[in-house]
């Protein structure tokens, strides 16, 4: 509940300074990640990002922007994946693993956005 609600306040802070930048990050499904160095050192978080391919490369094209607002929250860095990789790996463990977090990656990688300018 609590990483919900700092990810909430990371777009709300991402839509306050970049509008257009928040427009992409609908399209996303924004995660916050722990990692280890070992067993006893404290965990250190970073943001996971994970995008539809099609719009892959505009988001990382301001991996600089949100790298800066992720570090205004202590996370270590951002980090960019593709979820329809993630989706179509036959060795992924994922779906069984944690489903809740596998249909979210499903569903981002299923949107389909047309543009009609």
């Amino acid at each position: 509940m609590i990483r919900e609600k700092l990810v909430n306040e990371y777009r709300h802070l991402v839509n306050a300074s970049y509008p257009y930048i928040n427009s992409l990050l609908n399209n996303c499904y924004i995660k916050i990640i722990d990692g280890y160095l070992n067993p006893v050192s404290p965990a250190y978080y970073y943001l996971g990002i994970y995008y539809a391919g099609r719009n892959g490369k505009e988001i990382t094209l301001y991996k600089y922007e949100l790298k800066n607002i992720a570090k205004t929250f202590g996370m270590i860095d951002v980090v960019f994946i593709n979820a329809k990789r993630i989706i179509r790996d036959p060795a992924s463990t994922l779906k069984q693993e944690n489903p809740r977090l596998w249909l979210e990656l499903y569903w981002i990688s299923s949107k389909v956005t047309t543009n009609l300018d």
